[in-house]
């Protein structure tokens, strides 16, 4: 660990450097005795006003007069603050610094003063809303821009987090920070990606996912090459494998770069429940993954096309259910879909009050009365239902509209061919996707190219790796972190 030197100067450019020069690192200087001090806290995590009231106030005061042989050992005593510890280390100085203290740094001497200046992130900081909680913290991001870098800088207190930032928006002028582990991302993603953000050129910018669009050459594919978040823990685990986090100001979203397909099927809650557990839940995501895309796309093949597929028994049932049913199934099939897809709408922008009134008349009401209308068969409904359902455990809104793009490519592909078109159709979904690339990395990385170890993690979460450092980190750098059985 490094020492404390005795030129003041020389301690903060060192912090400077090794934190890659942070835009919230505020640094003051002052000549007090005739000798050179200097505070330094991180405007993230520290209380500023506490920082001015007391501290700065401290300093204004004419302190000249004050015979005192030992200047730091006069202030240590005199500070008005009610928790103060002594530095030797910079290593030590480093971490204070990130967990909200204010330092400091006197001239002509080898120790620092430590003052606690926390900021309360927990405060004013409400529940998430769209990414539940069950297990872990409840905190979620705020529209505030400080205090969603400081609810990252708090989980991970290391001089390894870096902060890059930008100004853009013409008339806005919007901050955007780019925030990484140094030793585990690539640095010319990291070079690339900021060097985009700030070139552009636009007027105001409202949203995180716009500066995504605007930075991004996958334009024109269903699924997007970033995930949005809303969880300071799920961020803070991402870093960890070598990801990328934008955090706009006004925004209580953060994007993740690079993603992969197996981000999808990934939660972070499953390293806070027992291996065994996370692994069925896991197991159960990939399930409904196939069936919110497959399922209406093979019942259409199976009642059109492919008959034999079907026990004769239940070949009887859906004939004697069908018997009234004036449409195609593939009509039928359609018509369903739009209107769950309607009634999926109307619950995302309907105020909360008029929520599960509409939820229970559309899916309870509507749906008995197609069926007892005859415009529907009951084993449609079912079947759509089941397919919404499964399609609700995809939580990121990107993801979930472009499978419900592919489910109704599948269905169409199902109507003209049946199981040979759901064959075709997929050997195009799976082309179209293996063409993806997120900022560099490809959306099947893990899968495609093959990397054991991911496909263990991604499915099946053992005791062992449950505590240790991702090893999709390797998705994304692999060359840094050696081949996969390291």
């Amino acid at each position: 660990m490094v020492e404390i030197s005795k030129n003041a100067n020389d301690v903060v450019q060192y912090i400077k450097q090794t934190l890659d020069n942070p835009p919230d690192l505020i640094i003051k200087d002052f000549n007090i005795k005739k000798k050179k001090v200097f505070l330094l806290a991180i405007e993230t995590m520290a209380n500023s006003t506490y920082i001015s009231d007391f501290i700065l106030e401290y300093f204004s005061f004419d302190i000249e007069e004050k015979k005192e042989k030992n200047f730091f050992k006069f202030l240590y005593h005199n500070i008005p603050t009610f928790k103060t510890n002594k530095l030797s280390k910079v290593d030590e100085i480093i971490y204070n610094l990130l967990s909200g203290f204010t330092i400091i740094l006197i001239d002509g001497y080898q120790l620092a003063i430590s003052i606690e200046t926390k900021e309360k992130l927990n405060s004013d900081i409400v529940e998430t809303i769209n990414e539940r909680s069950t297990l872990g913290p409840k905190d979620g991001f705020t529209e505030n821009y400080q205090t969603n870098i400081g609810l990252i800088r708090k989980r991970l207190k290391t001089s390894d987090l870096k902060i890059k930032e930008a100004i853009i928006g013409k008339l806005g002028k919007s901050k955007v920070a780019m925030i990484y582990l140094d030793s585990f991302v690539k640095k010319e993603i990291v070079d690339e990606v900021y060097n985009k953000i700030k070139n552009i050129n636009i007027d105001v910018i409202f949203d995180v996912q716009q500066i995504i669009d605007l930075i991004t050459e996958n334009k024109k594919n269903t699924f997007p090459n970033y995930i949005s978040t809303e969880r300071p823990d799920n961020v803070s685990s991402l870093l960890l494998t070598g990801r990328i986090a934008i955090v706009l100001e006004n925004v209580s979203y953060v994007a993740i770069i690079p993603i992969t397909l197996l981000d999808i099927l990934q939660n972070v809650e499953d390293r806070y429940t027992r291996p065994i557990n996370a692994s069925f839940n896991r197991i159960i995501r990939f399930l409904a993954f196939l069936i919110t895309i497959l399922t209406p796309a093979i019942y259409v093949a199976m009642t059109t096309y492919n008959h034999e597929t079907i026990p004769p028994k239940l070949l009887v049932s859906f004939s004697t259910q069908r018997s009234g049913v004036p449409f195609a199934t593939i009509i039928e099939a359609l018509l369903m879909i739009i209107t769950f897809e309607i009634l999926k709408e109307t619950d995302a922008r309907s105020p909360n009050t008029f929520t599960n009134s509409l939820t229970i008349v559309g899916a309870l009401v509507l749906g008995e009365a197609a069926v007892n209308a005859g415009i529907v068969s009951p084993i449609m409904v079912i079947v759509i239902a089941i397919t919404s359902i499964s399609g609700l455990i995809i939580t990121y809104l990107d993801i979930a509209n472009g499978v419900r793009l592919w489910r109704l490519i599948f269905l169409l592909g199902s109507s003209l061919a049946g199981f040979m078109g759901i064959l075709i159709v997929g050997f195009i979904f799976i082309t179209n996707i293996s063409c993806i690339k997120s900022f560099g990395t490809p959306f099947l990385s893990g899968v495609a190219p093959y990397y054991k170890n991911i496909i263990e993690d991604s499915l099946l979460l053992s005791f062992k790796n449950k505590f240790t450092r991702m090893v999709q980190r390797k998705i994304i750098n692999p060359k840094k972190f050696g081949d996969e059985n390291d």
